[in-house]
């Protein structure tokens, strides 16, 4: 049975995947994705959007990937450190190095099948 997006899930996550949005605690943490309790205890945690610029601290080339993902191999998947702090991981467009600078672009990130839900989200391109 081909895997299939949740619908409802995707609708929910789509502010913080459609503008790389996580959140920011009173304390000064700063969490990507975005929670709803900090570590330390606040539950009053405000939106931050970060700006997708950052740098590559770790990478991989992914030659088997997941349903989705599986007619776009090979392709590379990087740990980034954003600028605000926060580290993420998501596909690097380019030729990844350890130390290279990114800035995060909005793209198609793979689709269910022929006919199914299109996933957006970011990717990372080398600068």
């Amino acid at each position: 049975m081909p895997h299939r997006s949740s619908v409802p899930m995707t609708w929910r996550l789509k502010h913080s995947r459609y503008t790389l949005s996580g959140t920011a605690c009173a304390c000064g943490k700063l969490h990507m994705p975005p929670r709803v309790i900090c570590d330390c205890g606040n539950d009053k945690l405000e939106t931050k959007v970060f700006s997708g610029n950052g740098e590559i601290v770790s990478f991989t080339e992914i030659h088997i990937g997941p349903a989705g993902f599986d007619r776009n191999t090979p392709y590379n998947v990087a740990l980034i450190k954003l600028e605000e702090g926060p580290v993420v991981s998501g596909i690097v467009i380019g030729v990844p190095e350890i130390g290279k600078k990114v800035k995060g672009i909005f793209r198609r990130l793979h689709t269910d099948g022929e006919e199914g839900l299109i996933s957006y989200g970011f990717k990372f391109e080398v600068v």
